[in-house]
């Protein structure tokens, strides 16, 4: 594992005006593939206007790919705010380093309060702004995470894994904690600038969750804000074993940050509800998701146990044998993974990803989106003839599931 910290890698800058002394900063940053930056920026505009139109403020795009076209979309703009563009050094092309220069960007410029939002974010709304910097602005909150609206089912990772297991370990309830957009204080930002470990070999997951231990570390207020409308990057993607492959990121993610900061979560007792602004918005219509037919996951779980079983019997010793038995034998109807069961297998699984050899933790977390698989159905059929807000208590209550199994973790990691 590589770790950094936030460095600056300037290769281009550009301003279209002198800035300084800014109240609001929105930076757009880039994964390295974005060519088209003109909806996000007019939004950031948008919102920007409509939200602070006597305030000192200016958008930046932070741009890791080096192409040409994202660089014009971006400073031929009829845009009337001040915009910079910073695209980072040659050969440092991770959406991570972009986010690097953003923060450097915003310390110089003495920004009170940065706004990230992905730049190829194309279902973006023009509130969205204000809606994560106003809570730091009217200075209820550090650290503004967007709580998106969505349907029962359209963001399963986080639901049966993301979020009860960072609640669980860190003791803050963030709904939705793998997200680039947020906000943070200028007092934050600068405690990201002097952190030394950033995860930058891991996807950017890590870079989030990083994002949001060390607002919890440094003793920052939290707020989630209510977006009423989805973060539409999954639109037109199916419930698949493709989400396999979202959960190993969101796995490693997770277990990196419980490994490298257990000052943190040590010192956490029972999970602190975070302040929510903008219940009173009426939630967008949007359709469900498309899922995969069960038999297909039950495909992949076979697959998978095939091929990685090796490694999962090498990390638990064969003491969780019954775990691959049992969802390779049952079949769609009577596949049962509970939610008992699950937080163990996560909390042991994290505990066993830490004692594994480094070049075989991917393999492990492969072996480990099986077991998530079976889950994932159990949950999809338990949660298939409820409503939303039922579904909501059974996220509650399966997060009380996954804090009363937390000693798990406590008691093993001195193991």
């Amino acid at each position: 594992m590589t770790y950094s910290r936030a460095e600056a890698s300037i290769e281009t800058e550009i301003f279209t005006d002198p800035v300084d002394n800014l109240d609001v900063l929105v930076g757009l940053v880039s994964d390295g593939d974005t060519t088209d930056v003109h909806l996000p920026l007019t939004k950031a505009y948008e919102g920007l206007n409509l939200t602070y139109p006597r305030q000192n403020t200016a958008v930046a795009c932070c741009d890791s790919s080096r192409l040409g076209d994202l660089r014009n979309s971006f400073l031929d703009s009829s845009c009337p705010l001040p915009r910079i563009y910073v695209s980072a050094d040659h050969g440092r092309s991770a959406k991570i380093n972009s986010l690097f220069n953003l923060m450097h960007l915003a310390k110089r410029l003495k920004a009170k309060v940065v706004v990230v939002l992905d730049a190829d974010l194309q279902s973006v709304k023009r509130t969205w702004i204000g809606r994560l910097a106003e809570p730091i602005c009217s200075g209820q909150a550090d650290f503004t995470s967007p709580l998106y609206h969505s349907l029962k089912f359209d963001i399963p990772v986080t639901s049966i894994f993301g979020y009860p297991m960072f609640r669980a370990i860190f003791g803050r309830r963030l709904r939705q904690p793998f997200y680039t957009d947020r906000a943070f204080s200028q007092k934050l930002n600068e405690r990201f600038l002097a952190y030394k470990n950033w995860p930058v070999d891991l996807s950017y997951q890590a870079t989030e969750l990083t994002m949001a231990v060390l607002a919890i570390a440094d003793g920052g207020r939290f707020c989630q804000s209510f977006m009423a409308a989805p973060r539409m990057y999954w639109q037109n993607c199916q419930i698949g074993a493709e989400t396999g492959l979202v959960f190993q990121d969101a796995a490693a993610a997770v277990f990196s940050a419980a490994e490298n900061f257990p000052e943190v979560w040590s010192n956490a007792k029972r999970s602190k509800p975070t302040l929510i602004t903008g219940t009173e918005l009426t939630p967008s219509i949007i359709a469900p998701r498309d899922m995969a037919r069960p038999e297909d996951f039950m495909k992949a779980i076979a697959g998978i146990a095939k091929k990685q079983g090796h490694i999962w019997r090498k990390a638990f010793d064969g003491r969780k044998d019954w775990v691959f038995e049992m969802i390779t034998s049952e079949t769609t109807e009577t596949i049962n993974m509970n939610a008992e069961n699950w937080a163990g297998i996560c909390f042991k699984s994290l505990l066993a990803y830490r004692r594994l050899d480094p070049a075989e933790r991917a393999d492990f977390l492969e072996a480990l989106s099986a077991v998530f698989f079976a889950r994932l159905l159990t949950w999809l059929k338990n949660g298939s003839s409820l409503n939303l807000s039922q579904m909501e208590a059974l996220t509650e209550e399966e997060c009380r599931i996954f804090e009363a199994n937390r000693r798990l973790l406590v008691d093993g990691w001195g193991t």
